[in-house]
């Protein structure tokens, strides 16, 4: 993964159940990087990269890898101050460079007003650094705007709140009746997924798309 001037910030976003965990990890199955660091306080991508949940342990691995390839994902205990320790794992991100960042529950350690100073600068200076930045979060109007106002992807699922559809409209453009109207349906034969998405580098306008899972 080169060092390109170009950021890529994708966002998915969606209240649980909603379909999010799907695209990202069909996203990092397409991508399948070299280097890949996850922030996973749900302990949820353990197909994608090793666990650890030992902040020291975790900086030695991304320190022997040097600039080659890693795969690593944090899950933060429950004793854990979960701000200090995700400014950690961003800096981390940041200063190993050239690698896919997964950041997960944004909610948890970022606020509408407030966007944590080493996320912030991931987001803002990540592509000098070779950071393509993945960022999920189930309450959009709860998370720093940092985030939204730079992504160059935006996935937009279900969403419960008004607040949360009424953030994503505004994010991507479009009347908020769209936003409401997503939904993800399960019957019999399986489960339909909708959602909005939009390439801010390559599309004029959000466009309407479907995920289809068959029943097992």
């Amino acid at each position: 993964m080169s060092v390109r001037n170009e950021p890529k910030i994708w966002a998915y976003i969606g209240a649980s159940g909603s379909g999010k965990g799907v695209s990202i990890n069909a996203a990092l199955r397409q991508l399948k990087p070299a280097r890949l660091l996850i922030w996973d306080p749900r302990d949820e991508y353990d197909k994608h990269a090793p666990r650890y949940t030992s902040l020291k342990a975790l900086a030695l691995a991304v320190a022997k890898a040097g600039a080659g390839p890693f795969r690593a994902r944090f899950v933060a205990g429950d004793s854990m101050k979960l701000e200090a320790a995700f400014a950690f794992v961003c800096r981390l991100a940041f200063d190993a460079g050239n690698l896919v960042f997964l950041a997960e529950e944004l909610s948890d350690v970022t606020s509408a007003s407030q966007a944590p100073p080493a996320w912030r600068k991931c987001i803002t200076q990540g592509r000098h650094q070779g950071l393509h930045i993945m960022a999920a979060a189930q309450r959009p109007a709860l998370i720093d705007k940092t985030l939204l106002g730079n992504c160059t992807f935006v996935r937009c699922f279900g969403l419960r709140y008004d607040d949360d559809r009424r953030a994503m409209a505004k994010a991507l453009d479009v009347d908020q009746a769209r936003v409401n109207a997503l939904r993800t349906v399960k019957d019999s034969r399986g489960v339909v997924i909708a959602y909005l998405e939009r390439d801010f580098r390559n599309a004029d306008e959000a466009r309407a798309g479907n995920i289809k899972l068959k029943a097992t």
